[in-house]
C-alpha cells in the first residue's frame, strides 16, 4: 500500500534526523574539542570560558589553579610568596638542623604523630592538640600547628625563637597580650580561619621582624590599626573575610607594606585618609565589600600601586580623578559594579590587565578601552564584547560556543555542519525548482506555492554559504576583523536572508495548512478553490510580510548596521546571550509572537484535520489517499515542531535568566535552524507520488513498476467507490480538493 511506504519513509527520515542531530551535538562537545581543556586525568573536558570563573568544574581544581588564575581574580605576588615560603631567593632549602627536630619528636610523647618536613619544620597537623608542644630546643624555628584545637596562653611559645608559625584552623577566639612576647625573629604569622573577634592592644608588640601577618576568615569587627605602627617590616597584611568597616579610621604610616588584602569585609565608604599612610603599597584588594562611595582623592598617595581590586561592591559611580595618581597601575578589577567606564576614568593609567566582567555593555565606552594601548588582557561578561577591542590579544571569555578570537566557526564540526546543511538545502530546493519548472504540473497553483517555498528555503542555504565563506576568509585572525564584520552590510545581508527565509517559510506553511483545513475538513463551506491569481496575490503578501519583518530592525536601528551582528558573528538575531539585550522586543515578537503562534496554528489545524478525517471515515473504509495524506500531515507537523520548538524554548529560557549553554546555542544556530529548510523538499515534494513517478520511478526495476500499476488500479477502485468519478477530476460530489492534490490525467486519479 502507498501509505505504508509513506510511514516507512517518514519514520526513517525522523530517525535519521534525530541521529544526525545527536551526533552533531555530541561532536560539538568534544571529547575536549578546540576551545576546551582536559582535567581529572583526561576524564573531564572543561570549556576555556570556565577557567578561573571562581567555580570549580574539575575535581582536581585545575581549572581554578591559584597561580594560573592569579591574573584573573587576584594578585599573583601573594600566591608566589606563599609558594616560596619554604625556600629562599636562590631556591635552596632554608637550613635547619633536622636532627634537632627528630630528637624533639622522640622526646615529646604527645607529638609522636608529628613530623619534620623539608628538614626545617616541626609539623603537627590535624592531631586534636589543645596546647603547643613543649619544645625545649631554640633551634626549632618553624612550627606548623594547623587544624588542631590549641588554646593560646602567655607561655605558649616561651623559650622558642621562631621564624615561622602557622596556627590556621584552631578555633582560636582570644590571643593573650603576651602570647608572642620575645619572638623578635618571627617573620611569618598565620592566624587565618579562626574565631578571633578582637585584637587587644599590645598583641603584636615586639614583632619587629614580622613581614607576613595573615588574619583571614576570622570574626574581627574592630581592628586597632594603630597596633600596626610597630610592625615597620610588615610587607603583607591579610585581613580579608572579617567584619571590619574601618569607618573613620586610617592606617598608620607603614613604609614597608606592599600588599594589603581587605576582601569580604563590611567596608562601605573610602575617604581620603584611610590609605594615606601606605605610599609604597603595590597591591590593594577590596573585593566583595559594600563600598558605595570613594573619595576622589582616596588613592592620591598610592603612587606606586600596581594592582587595585574593587570588584563585587555596590559602586554606582567612580570619580574621574580617582585613578589620576596611579601611573604605575597595571591591573584593575572592576567587575560586578554598576559603574560607567569612560575615557576620563582610564585616561591616567597604563593598564596591562582590566576586568570588566558583569558590567553591562551600555555602561562601557569602548573607545575609552581602545585608547589603552598598553592593555594586554581584558575580561568582559560576553564574548561579543571582545570585538570592540581587537588590539587586545587576550580577551575573556574567548568563545561563545560558535566563535573564538581566532575563528568565526570555532569547531570543525560546526564548519562541516554549515557546509553540509548549505549543500543539502541548496541542492534539495534546487531540485524542487527544477522539477516544478521542467516537469510542468497541470495544477499551476500548487506548483507556484511549492516554488515559493523552495526559494524561501534556498535563502537559508545562501545564508549558510555566506557564513562559511567568511569563516574561511577570517581563519586564525577573526578577532582582528570581528567588529568590522559585525557592523558590515555583508553581515546585515546574511541576517536578512536568514530571517526572510525563516519567516516566509513559516508563513507559507501556515498558508498551506489553512487552505488544506478549509477544503478538506469543511468541503461544503463554499470555499473557492485557489487559482493562480489568488496564489500569486497570497505569495506577494507573504513575501512582503516576511521581508518587512526582516528589515524592520535595520530601519529602526538605522544609526548602526550592527543589529544583526551585535551578539554573534553568525548574524542571526536569536539573542539569547542576555535577558534584555538590544532589540529584545523584536526578537521576542518574532520568535515568541509570530513563530510560536504560527507553529501552534499549524499543529492545531493539522490535528483538527486528522480528527475530521477520522470522524467522516470511521463508518467506512479509509481511502488510501486520505490515509497517506494523514500520515504525511503527521510527519510535517512533527518535523516543524522538532526544528522550531528548541529555538522557541531557548528564547523563553533566556527571558527567565537561565544560563544558555554556548554549545547548545551553537548547535541550534548552525544545525537546527537550517534543518527545516533542508527537510521541506523531502516532505512537500520528494515524498509525493507524482514527483516520485516523474523523477525516480523511471530508473526502478520492472518489478516495482508492476507493483505500482497494481496499486494504482486499487486506488482507482477505491476512488470510484468513494465518489471520485472520472467525469470531473476537480470536484467530487461538490468537494473541492485541497492544495497539493495534483491530477494524474492518465488515470484521472488524485494524488498527494
Amino acid at each position: 500500500m502507498s501509505f505504508r511506504r509513506s510511514i516507512i519513509v517518514g519514520g526513517i527520515l525522523i530517525i535519521l534526523l534525530i541521529l544526525l542531530s545527536t551526533i552533531t551535538f555530541y561532536l560539538s562537545l568534544g571529547p575536549c574539542p578546540r576551545g576546551s581543556f582536559a582535567c581529572d586525568n583526561g576524564t573531564v573536558c572543561v570549556p576555556q570560558r570556565a577557567i578561573c570563573d571562581n567555580h570549580g568544574d574539575c575535581k582536581d581544581e585545575d581549572d581554578e589553579d591559584p597561580v594560573m588564575c592569579g591574573m584573573f581574580y587576584g594578585s599573583t605576588s601573594v600566591l608566589h610568596n606563599l609558594m616560596q615560603s619554604v625556600r629562599n631567593k636562590n631556591g635552596t632549602v632554608l637550613e635547619t638542623n633536622n636532627r634537632t627536630c627528630e630528637r624533639e619528636l622522640e622526646r615529646l610523647a604527645k607529638a609522636k604523630r608529628c613530623g619534620c618536613i623539608y628538614s626545617l619544620m616541626f609539623f603537627c597537623k590535624n592531631l586534636s592538640l589543645t596546647t603547643v608542644p613543649q619544645i625545649r630546643s631554640n633551634k626549632v624555628t618553624r612550627l606548623y600547628l594547623a587544624y588542631n584545637k590549641i588554646k593560646l596562653t602567655g607561655q605558649s611559645f616561651s623559650g622558642l625563637n621562631l621564624e615561622f608559625l602557622d596556627l590556621k584552623f584552631n578555633n582560636i577566639s582570644n590571643i593573650p597580650p603576651d602570647t608572642f612576647k620575645g619572638q623578635t625573629e618571627l617573620m611569618k604569622l598565620f592566624l587565618s580561619n579562626n574565631d578571633i573577634v578582637e585584637i587587644t592592644p599590645g598583641t603584636f608588640d615586639g614583632l619587629n621582624s614580622l613581614i607576613w601577618l595573615l588574619l583571614r576568615s576570622n570574626r574581627l569587627m574592630k581592628f586597632p590599626l594603630i597596633e600596626l605602627s610597630d610592625l615597620q617590616s610588615l610587607e603583607l597584611l591579610d585581613l580579608s573575610h572579617n567584619r571590619l568597616t574601618l569607618a573613620n579610621d586610617k592606617f598608620p604610616k607603614m613604609n614597608s607594606t606592599l600588599e594589603l588584602v581587605l576582601d569580604g569585609n563590611l567596608i562601605e565608604e573610602i575617604d581620603d585618609k584611610l590609605f594615606a599612610g601606605l605610599g609604597r603599597l603595590h597591591l590593594l584588594s577590596l573585593h566583595s565589600n559594600r563600598i558605595r562611595s570613594i573619595h576622589p582623592h582616596a588613592f592620591k598617595e598610592l603612587t606606586d600601586l600596581r594592582e587595585l581590586g574593587l570588584s563585587n561592591n555596590l559602586l554606582h559611580h567612580l570619580p574621574d580623578t580617582v585613578l589620576a595618581s596611579m601611573s604605575m597601575l597595571e591591573a584593575l578589577y572592576l567587575q560586578n559594579n554598576n559603574i560607567s567606564i569612560t575615557r576620563p576614568l582610564l585616561n591616567f593609567t597604563n593598564l596591562l590587565y582590566l576586568n570588566l566582567d558583569g558590567i553591562p555593555n551600555e555602561n562601557i565606552k569602548f573607545d575609552a578601552v581602545s585608547s589603552l594601548i598598553t592593555l594586554k588582557s581584558i575580561v568582559f561578561t560576553k564574548f561579543y564584547y571582545c570585538g570592540n577591542v581587537p588590539h587586545v590579544k587576550n580577551c575573556k571569555p574567548n568563545t561563545d560556543g560558535i566563535s573564538t578570537l581566532e575563528d568565526l566557526l570555532s569547531k570543525p564540526v560546526l564548519r562541516y555542519s554549515a557546509w553540509l546543511m548549505a549543500l543539502v538545502t541548496c541542492m534539495g530546493n534546487g531540485l524542487v525548482l527544477w522539477g516544478r519548472f521542467a516537469l510542468r504540473d497541470e495544477n499551476r497553483a500548487v506548483s507556484m506555492v511549492i516554488r515559493n517555498l523552495a526559494v524561501a528555503d534556498m535563502l537559508m542555504g545562501f545564508y549558510l554559504v555566506i557564513i562559511s565563506i567568511q569563516d574561511f576568509r577570517y581563519r586564525n585572525r577573526y578577532h582582528e576583523v570581528a567588529q568590522d564584520w559585525a557592523s558590515s552590510w555583508n553581515c546585515t545581508l546574511a541576517g536578512l536572508l536568514a530571517m526572510t527565509s525563516s519567516e516566509v517559510s513559516m508563513l507559507i506553511l501556515a498558508f498551506m495548512s489553512v487552505e488544506r483545513f478549509l477544503l478538506i475538513a469543511d468541503p461544503f463551506g463554499g470555499h473557492r478553490r485557489l487559482d493562480s491569481r489568488n496564489v500569486l496575490t497570497s505569495m506577494i503578501a507573504i513575501w512582503t510580510v516576511g521581508g518587512t519583518i526582516a528589515i524592520i530592525p535595520v530601519i529602526h536601528w538605522r544609526s548602526s548596521t550592527r543589529f544583526y551582528g551585535t551578539y554573534s558573528g553568525t548574524c542571526f538575531p536569536l539573542h539569547v546571550q542576555e535577558r534584555f539585550p538590544l532589540g529584545w522586543q523584536y526578537s521576542a515578537f518574532v520568535f515568541l509572537g509570530v513563530n510560536l503562534s504560527l507553529l501552534m496554528l499549524i499543529a492545531s489545524l493539522y490535528t483538527a484535520l486528522l480528527v475530521s478525517i477520522w470522524r467522516t471515515r470511521r463508518a467506512t473504509p479509509l481511502a488510501v489517499l486520505d490515509c497517506e495524506f494523514a500520515i504525511r500531515f503527521f510527519f510535517i507537523v512533527l518535523t516543524d515542531a522538532t526544528c522550531w520548538a528548541p529555538i522557541i524554548a531557548l528564547k523563553i529560557l533566556a527571558f527567565l535568566s537561565y544560563e544558555i549553554s554556548a554549545d547548545i546555542y551553537a548547535w541550534i544556530v548552525i544545525f537546527i535552524l537550517p534543518l527545516n529548510s533542508a527537510v521541506n523538499p523531502l516532505l512537500y515534494t520528494f515524498t509525493t507520488p507524482r514527483y516520485r513517478d516523474k523523477i525516480g520511478i523511471k530508473s526502478w526495476p520492472i518489478i516495482f513498476k508492476c507493483r505500482r500499476h497494481e496499486r494504482e488500479a486499487g486506488v482507482v477502485g477505491e476512488g470510484t467507490a468513494n465518489g471520485l468519478t472520472n467525469s470531473n477530476p476537480d470536484e467530487s460530489q461538490g468537494k473541492i480538493l485541497p492544495l497539493l492534490y495534483t491530477p494524474n490525467t492518465a488515470t484521472h486519479n488524485w494524488k498527494i
